[in-house]
């Protein structure tokens, strides 16, 4: 017999625990009064003193547990909630430690509020130079491809880097400028005779001043030709040799220093063309070398050190913080060896010029004065080195394997190494170190062509 019970049915109490209060979740935590927040009230209470030494441990690790997930509650909430939210000073920190180009363009590639934000800052360090192949193709220090567009394009007979610009010499004779990285062209329709360059420097970059000049290396070093960027004016000079008839002294540098081009010649010399800007062409205007140091027959460009050693002594100018510089380089090679096969930079030697005397004179310097200079027979410039991003050493000379007249191309067969003894001389102590890492060195020499440096602006 079922017997139903009428009326409510009795509650059932169930046992109580005692339960440790709970950090607050995200959503109820925000940076404004995340700092009123108490991470000690939100744990339990700790055991008395007179507890078991494991009651009080465990106590401990679990409060660290505790605290250390209230920490990452907070944190989690103060960063943003994508990459795009990222704190405009920490962007500009980041774009501050990227010392490559490459990876600055990385950077603006991830999202559009990344690329405005570095567009919105221009005032970054220098990026460290790039290294550019005699195929056109630029590489960073590392060996990673710098996206650029091609330099060496249909009817271009062949090309030099220039700062940040390639001067290219097309099939016809016809000369022009171009930025890789933005694909500025600017043609030179004057500098006709440059099919035989060498070497080519810019005065001013070309958006400093209404119309710099481009200086251009041209007959195996016997000639310079000069032109103005924007305005239809150019010429070409030698410099007379005193000794003998009809014949010109070779040229184995040039720089732009205080509004006039100076050469430099195999015996210390030094010359410079005055340049008139829109008379270039017109006649004795800029078109005769002066002398300001002369000549020391006592200087030769090889030495014979022993029966089996020469030294070749290498030359070069450049600009350096409202100084010239004549750096000599010293290379010893055996006689018997293939020219450039066992060539070893051993040391360096660096002069500042003094114009105030007449004639002017050389005067050896020991330091750089924070500077580090980039050194190589067709582009080299000088920086300070603690505005560079990316580690340069002051007081450095940072040199390239020098360029032989027949380009070290794949497809002329078997070559020197293209990178031989490249490296970084500290001019404190003397000491020579690679210029790059082994394995960065060994994938660029796998490549068979000489290598110039370029200087990207970053902009």
């Amino acid at each position: 017999m079922n017997v139903f019970r009428l009326g409510p049915r009795p509650i059932k109490r169930r046992k109580s625990f005692s339960r440790q209060p709970q950090p607050p979740r995200a959503s109820q935590v925000t940076t404004s009064n995340s700092s009123s927040v108490q991470p000690h009230l939100l744990l339990s209470r700790p055991p008395d003193a007179a507890a078991s030494p494991q009651l009080q441990a465990s106590f401990a690790s679990g409060a660290r547990c505790e605290l250390q997930r209230f920490r990452l509650q907070v944190a989690m909430v103060a960063l943003p909630s994508s990459w795009e939210n990222l704190p405009p000073d920490l962007l500009d920190l980041v774009l501050h430690l990227l010392p490559s180009l490459a990876d600055r363009v990385r950077l603006r590639a991830v999202c559009r509020p990344w690329r405005a934000a570095a567009q919105r800052k221009p005032r970054l360090p220098p990026p460290l130079p790039c290294l550019a192949l005699r195929d056109g193709t630029l590489v960073d220090l590392q060996g990673a491809p710098v996206r650029c567009a091609p330099i060496l394009r249909e009817r271009v007979f062949r090309y030099l880097a220039v700062d940040d610009l390639a001067f290219l010499v097309h099939d016809d004779g016809a000369c022009s400028l171009t930025n890789p990285l933005s694909g500025f062209t600017l043609p030179l329709p004057q500098l006709l005779p440059a099919l035989h360059a060498r070497q080519g420097i810019l005065s001013s970059p070309l958006d400093s001043t209404p119309d710099p000049f481009i200086a251009i290396i041209i007959m195996e070093g016997y000639g310079i030709a000069v032109s103005a960027c924007k305005q239809l004016d150019a010429i070409s000079a030698m410099i007379p040799d005193p000794q003998r008839t009809r014949s010109t002294r070779r040229i184995y540098d040039i720089a732009f220093f205080n509004g006039k081009l100076y050469a430099i010649t195999e015996y210390d010399g030094l010359q410079a063309l005055e340049l008139d800007v829109g008379r270039l062409h017109e006649p004795n205007s800029s078109s005769r070398f002066h002398k300001c140091i002369a000549e020391d027959p006592k200087q030769q460009r090889i030495y014979r050190a022993t029966d089996d050693i020469d030294y070749l002594v290498l030359r070069y100018l450049v600009e350096c913080s409202g100084k010239l510089l004549m750096i000599r380089r010293w290379m010893s090679f055996p006689h018997e060896a293939r020219v450039g096969d066992h060539d070893r930079t051993s040391w360096f030697e660096v002069f500042e010029t003094d114009l105030a005397t007449v004639p002017g004179q050389w005067i050896n310097v020991d330091s750089l004065d924070g500077l580090a200079i980039f050194l190589n027979s067709e582009c080299s410039k000088s920086v300070l080195a603690s505005k560079c991003a990316g580690g340069v050493q002051e007081d450095c000379i940072y040199f390239m394997h020098r360029v032989f007249d027949n380009p070290s191309m794949q497809y002329f067969g078997p070559c020197v190494n293209p990178l031989g003894d490249s490296g970084v001389c500290n001019m404190r102590d003397g000491n020579i170190t690679p210029l790059l890492p082994e394995a960065v060195m060994t994938e660029l020499r796998c490549k068979q062509q000489y290598l110039t440096w370029f200087f990207p602006t970053g902009s």
